[in-house]
């Protein structure tokens, strides 16, 4: 039987061995099977995730193996865990802290781009920006960076592929004094920044849970009626825009 760890063995081990360039799609009788169970419920039936997927070329096919069946291993049928005495074994703001970093981790890896850190960003750009004279032309080239190269800007891509009746919701699900957000890039931003608060400050992910949750944004009042089963929904429909689009 498979298990756990012959999918970490397989996506460790050896990971680009000479004659083994899609080593997940080398695997595809099973990963196949899991990148279904991870995804099929956002097609109508299993006609039609067969056609999506026959669809893809062998390099998409390997890619889509992986986000998907990481997704399935990581979060939608992942948990995490605890064996304290006299605790639940799985805390739902504990588990959603890391299913929202896993989540934005696969969303991120949905790219060919190399990361470059500001630092390394500002040296490519050449002489033209030096002297940096102040603080505030600082901001302006961060701004900038983040604009152009940084991590959100994938990800709120990754969210303007979603359904516009998708988005609505997203939006909808997240008022920021008394007021839905504008745009799918505001919900990106928002989810965002609660994973850099748990990965940077480790902070707990409480505005995503099954019930509205109100908190302070940025020195605003914030009310998230977002749950994860929503978001996930959302992961997959965006997954699956991604590689229908790259087709």
């Amino acid at each position: 039987m498979r298990n756990a760890g012959d999918f970490y063995l397989m996506t460790h081990t050896n990971p680009n061995p000479p004659n083994q360039r899609l080593r997940f799609l080398a695997r595809e009788s099973y990963m196949r099977e899991y990148a279904a169970s991870a995804m099929g419920s956002i097609f109508s039936d299993a006609a039609a995730f067969d056609a999506f997927y026959v669809a893809l070329c062998d390099e998409q096919k390997d890619d889509f193996l992986r986000v998907a069946s990481s997704y399935l291993f990581l979060v939608k049928k992942g948990d995490w865990h605890v064996t304290v005495e006299d605790s639940n074994p799985v805390i739902d703001y504990f588990t959603n802290s890391f299913k929202l970093v896993s989540l934005f981790s696969l969303i991120e890896s949905l790219s060919s781009e190399k990361h470059q850190d500001f630092y390394e960003w500002l040296g490519h750009m050449g002489g033209d920006i030096y002297p940096i004279s102040d603080k505030a032309v600082l901001k302006r080239h961060h701004d900038n960076y983040k604009t152009t190269f940084g991590s959100i800007r994938r990800c709120v891509a990754f969210f303007e592929r979603l359904s516009s009746a998708q988005q609505a919701d997203l939006c909808n699900s997240i008022q920021i004094d008394g007021a839905p957000v504008k745009s799918i890039k505001d919900v990106a931003q928002f989810l965002y920044n609660l994973r850099s608060k748990f990965v940077h400050e480790g902070k707990f992910v409480l505005d995503i849970a099954s019930v509205p949750v109100m908190s302070r944004h940025k020195d605003l009042n914030a009310l998230t009626a977002l749950s994860m089963p929503k978001l996930l929904e959302a992961f997959e429909e965006g997954v699956v825009a991604y590689f229908t689009h790259a087709v």
